[in-house]
């Protein structure tokens, strides 16, 4: 028996974020990323006035998953950078990150979370491994990327940030610091990086994922009560 095609797969992403392939399927439909709701009651740092003076803001961070070892990304990311006149804002995802405080550069700055969506409007290059979510906050915030990833699907999100312009894919899950400050330092010099994450922002704001699930799975009800209603009038 053949396996079984799904009548709609709903990638939620928008278009502009998947490179051209010749074996995606007419059922595929991009219906744009389901971002996090607003956050509440986030308590700012003593040091949060700080994204707001005119050095530019690199954001890091290893994700919520993949973050038991902070030195495949977020450490080498600090060390990288630590002479560039910049602010570097590293996110554990989880881990304690008071041990690593105490040899911080003095342009990093450390906690165990902060949410996207009152980090990522302050942010000109985040840092990640790759995680899908993470990916699309950014890319929701015109957040151009440099990606170090080689987990689940994280080479896969990394091929498409490169293809669509939108950042870096450093096709490792353990870059070097000189690895990580050339693709900084290159995002940060080159408008189009920035230019095309914006492009992909306005895509995405034009997107209502939940009304377009919505219709979708509609429009499939519909066409299957028509089939039943075929088959019966058939067999009548």
């Amino acid at each position: 028996m053949p396996p079984k095609i799904v009548d709609a797969y709903l990638q939620t992403t928008v278009a502009g974020f998947e490179y051209p392939r010749r074996d995606l399927p007419a059922t595929i439909r991009f219906v744009g990323p389901i971002l996090a709701p607003p956050s509440s009651g986030f308590e700012r740092p003593a040091w949060w006035g700080e994204l707001d003076n005119a050095r530019p803001v690199v954001h890091v961070t290893q994700g919520t998953l993949d973050n038991a070892d902070l030195r495949r990304l977020l450490e080498p990311t600090i060390e990288a950078l630590a002479g560039d006149d910049l602010l570097v804002v590293a996110t554990t995802g989880g881990p304690d990150p008071g041990p690593l405080r105490s040899g911080l550069p003095a342009n990093a700055r450390l906690e165990r979370f902060i949410p996207h969506d009152v980090l990522l409007p302050h942010v000109d290059v985040m840092v990640t491994n790759g995680g899908y979510g993470g990916v699309q906050q950014a890319l929701a915030n015109g957040v151009p990327l440099v990606v170090a990833g080689d987990s689940e699907d994280k080479p896969e999100v990394a091929a498409r940030v490169q293809w669509s312009g939108a950042g870096i894919n450093l096709h490792t899950g353990r870059p070097s610091p000189a690895m990580v400050a050339r693709a900084v330092r290159r995002v940060l010099g080159r408008s189009s990086y920035r230019r095309r994450a914006r492009a992909l922002r306005a895509e995405i704001a034009a997107s209502d994922p939940l009304g377009t699930i919505g219709n979708v799975l509609t429009e499939l009800c519909a066409v299957n009560d028509a089939v039943h209603q075929a088959g019966r009038a058939e067999s009548a």
